[in-house]
């Protein structure tokens, strides 16, 4: 009907499966303008600088994991030691279709839940991950 397709995200062309994502903490802030400069005058008044790039912030928390569940998550995003960006396509609420761009994710905090004493697995608490958008051109 509006063009979805069942999935959220696809990190560099791969579906990010929502299984390792926690549907109520899934937030997106589609197309946030960006500003530069903006300044209050001698007068009190507001003076904004809004630019034509536009950008989005994806955020979410996973379930609690199981190491080999984790590992498969890691693999899903790409390691580009140079400047951490890559491709995401993404579902915009806002206007009903899907939207690419490309975006960085900042430091992921890993808090252990439970260590196997046998020294078989660990189950990592929640783990918060941001997806957020180089500001892109919108046509």
């Amino acid at each position: 009907m509006y063009g979805f397709e069942g999935w959220l995200l696809k990190v560099a062309g791969v579906i990010f499966p929502t299984k390792y994502i926690r549907a109520e903490t899934y937030t997106i802030t589609p197309d946030q303008e960006t500003d530069l400069d903006d300044y209050t005058d001698n007068n009190g008044v507001f003076h904004r600088n809004v630019l034509p790039a536009k950008a989005t912030k994806i955020e979410f928390s996973t379930p609690h994991m199981h190491l080999r569940d984790m590992v498969k998550v890691l693999e899903l995003i790409p390691d580009n030691a140079e400047d951490n960006a890559f491709t995401i396509e993404y579902w915009n609420p806002r206007l009903c279709q899907y939207q690419s761009g490309s975006c960085y994710i900042p430091d992921v905090s890993w808090e252990l839940y439970y260590v196997d004493p046998d020294g078989s697995d660990i189950i990592y608490k929640e783990i918060r991950f941001a997806f957020i958008e180089y500001g892109e051109l919108r046509g």
